[in-house]
């Protein structure tokens, strides 16, 4: 936080009264103070920042001055005026829940937010958009360009009179795959000289820059508030430990104890792995062993992924198995622990995953638990204050420990397991030149590590 605060802001006393009443902050964060004055001038702006640095709001609040800053627009319902674009689903719920608590203190204006994402039911997306479009509309590419194709939806229309649009972890939007569809949304809306548009990244790859070619007017402005710092929060420990591929959830179920001892009442820990099908393969070994953890990936339904986010939010004394779709962007309070299970995809990866702790300078810790062929990936963070920690026990206990897993691991359906050497397979194949492995070698180390973790025998080549 800085000492700026909200109620100097010139911005309509609704907004100031739910940020105040509603979400209990008097003073802004650095992002907010030093981007909402530069977004409130009326140009677009890019803004750089941290995940977890406030950006929601830094966002929200000029967007919903410019198009309620005079009461409600002349075509309410019939118009859509703000447009968000997050990359992920829980990420857009969670901006959908600030917008609707923003909104709450404008008495009865037709203000309403809506969240449209994939695995959820389209027909009551339509539904919706034909009982009145909302003041602020919030989505993730694939799902808001179904309806952009769609013509009973009616929201290409609604949207010719947007006035603003936001990307969110801009950055994030493009490692997902994503620039096909959004030069798609892009070529249905109206032109930027239109509108203004928010872009909002962590970091400016070549790829973001592109995008911003293409969303901005040539004369935006540009937020700094990452600059040369560094990159990850300097009061979270962060320490790694390098094991043979069959001690890995031995390694994993001893780190999950200390955390609960050294927070016994609220220990909250954040368990990340490459894919999927990894994360499912964990869970279901761990809740097999008695282990209670909660879990969320693609593979799970979009309602069950919003009850695990919100039980987790709410919650302390709990345990979240998750792949990178919790990576970036949600935010879970009071995370004492995020622990990142085998190789990230590259450093900015780690550095996001880790962001889940520490958040609004509280304490955190992370933990790497890499396998030894993996350990070539320390070279990439050497420049991060990650230290080598102590085994989490003896190795021939680890081992026995080890048996005693893959025994609960031989119990699971073998499509559980199948899908995860599967998976692996394709996460490895991508990190061949990383690892210096060919072909034949990757192989070999998915069937080592699918005979050392499963105790069963698999036969594959290329």
């Amino acid at each position: 936080m800085t000492d700026a605060p909200f109620a100097a802001l010139p911005v309509v006393a609704p907004l100031l009264t739910a940020v105040r009443q509603k979400m209990g902050y008097e003073s802004m964060t650095l992002v907010q103070k030093e981007s909402i004055p530069v977004s409130l001038r009326g140009g677009d702006v890019l803004c750089k920042a941290k995940t977890g640095s406030g950006k929601t709001l830094a966002f929200l609040i000029p967007a919903l001055h410019r198009v309620l800053g005079n009461g409600p627009p002349p075509t309410a319902g019939r118009s859509l005026p703000i447009l968000v674009i997050s990359p992920t689903r829980e990420l857009a719920q969670q901006i959908a829940d600030e917008a609707v608590l923003l909104l709450s203190t404008f008495g009865g204006a037709p203000n309403k937010v809506q969240c449209v994402v994939g695995g959820t039911n389209v027909r009551s997306d339509v539904a919706s958009f034909r009982r009145g479009f909302p003041t602020v509309l919030v989505g993730t590419p694939g799902r808001l360009n179904d309806h952009l194709q769609t013509r009973e939806t009616g929201l290409a229309d609604a949207l010719r009179s947007l006035q603003v649009l936001i990307f969110d972890e801009a950055d994030q939007l493009l490692d997902m795959g994503f620039r096909p569809a959004i030069e798609q949304l892009l070529s249905a809306l109206p032109p930027k000289a239109t509108r203004q548009t928010f872009l909002f990244s962590a970091t400016m790859p070549r790829d973001v820059r592109a995008m911003v070619t293409l969303s901005l007017r040539p004369d935006y402005s540009i937020v700094d508030c990452v600059g040369e710092e560094e990159a990850t929060n300097t009061h979270v420990s962060q320490g790694y430990f390098v094991t043979p591929v069959a001690h890995q959830f031995p390694a994993l179920l001893h780190v999950l104890e200390s955390a609960r001892q050294a927070y016994p009442n609220n220990f909250k820990v954040i368990a990340f792995f490459a894919t999927a099908r990894m994360t499912q393969l964990a869970a279901e070994l761990f809740l097999a062993m008695g282990v209670p953890v909660l879990e969320i990936h693609s593979r799970k339904s979009q309602p069950h992924r919003a009850s695990v986010a919100a039980k987790f939010a709410s919650g302390t004394g709990l345990v979240l198995f998750t792949s990178d779709v919790s990576a970036r962007g949600v935010d879970y309070d009071d995370v004492t622990h995020v622990v990142q299970v085998g190789l990230p995809s590259d450093k900015a990866q780690y550095v996001h995953r880790l962001g889940r702790t520490g958040r609004a300078g509280k304490e955190g810790q992370g933990v790497l638990i890499l396998s030894d062929f993996e350990s070539s990936f320390l070279r990439q963070v050497s420049d991060l204050p990650l230290v080598q920690m102590p085994a989490p026990a003896p190795p021939a206990q680890l081992s026995e420990e080890a048996e005693r897993v893959a025994g609960y691991l031989a119990r699971l359906p073998g499509s559980s397991t199948t899908s995860a050497y599967q998976a692996w397979l394709g996460f490895y194949n991508s990190h061949l030149r990383k690892l210096n492995w060919s072909k034949e070698q990757l192989v070999a180390q998915a069937n080592s590590w699918y005979s050392n973790a499963a105790h069963h025998s698999i036969v594959c080549s290329f």
